[in-house]
């Protein structure tokens, strides 16, 4: 029986999948599960209150108002590890603008403290030890796949515009954040005005 599921294809089938799902990042088994987010409706960040590692109680509504930069990772996550000088990047660039927080799933606090430490991460990090802030994003987001790290972009109005699943690149970090920069801050041009019209009567004398 096993054999004839080996010449079906099955088996390979099935590895291919994992090595799919093993690819997004670390995952979590409590949570759903894709990498593109759905537009047909707007995608409200739902709230949640959590205490930092400096030991502020920090609500989503706090940081409504500026575009959000939302991030869960954890020190014993090794895709994490990775994306960690991506996010210290970021924040030096954007800090301005943008209000980078990050969010340990499942996380002992004192580990992801060091992990902090270790990699330079500046902004706020609050702890979500049981997944359930993550698994309220994914169902907000329509998240198909779960896995750490995955961060939301998120508008100053509050809306989910964009989200990526596995450890971010600076060049896909700098495209997802000129998603909810405004215009006059995401680098775009301003049209420029139309030109004068000529004069049909000429010169004065």
């Amino acid at each position: 029986m096993f054999r004839s599921l080996i010449h079906k294809g099955i088996i390979p089938l099935l590895f291919t999948l994992t090595l799919l799902l093993v690819a997004a990042g670390c995952g979590d088994e409590n949570s759903p599960a894709t990498t593109t987010p759905v537009a047909d409706a707007p995608m409200i960040a739902p709230d949640f209150t959590t205490v930092t590692l400096s030991g502020d109680v920090v609500s989503f509504s706090d940081l409504k108002g500026r575009p959000v930069v939302l991030n869960f990772a954890a020190s014993w996550c090794a895709p994490c590890e990775l994306e960690a000088p991506v996010l210290v990047a970021a924040y030096e660039k954007y800090s301005d603008r943008v209000q980078f927080f990050g969010l340990a799933v499942k996380d002992d606090m004192e580990a992801q403290r060091a992990f902090a430490e270790r990699h330079g991460l500046q902004f706020p990090i609050g702890g979500d030890p049981d997944s359930s802030i993550s698994l309220k994003f994914q169902r907000a987001a329509k998240v198909p796949i779960s896995g750490i790290p995955t961060t939301y972009f998120i508008n100053e109005e509050g809306i989910i515009v964009d989200y990526f699943i596995g450890p971010l690149s600076d060049i896909s970090m700098e495209k997802k954040i000129a998603t909810i920069l405004p215009a006059a801050d995401s680098g775009q041009s301003a049209p420029a005005p139309p030109a004068a019209s000529p004069d049909p009567a000429g010169p004065a004398d």
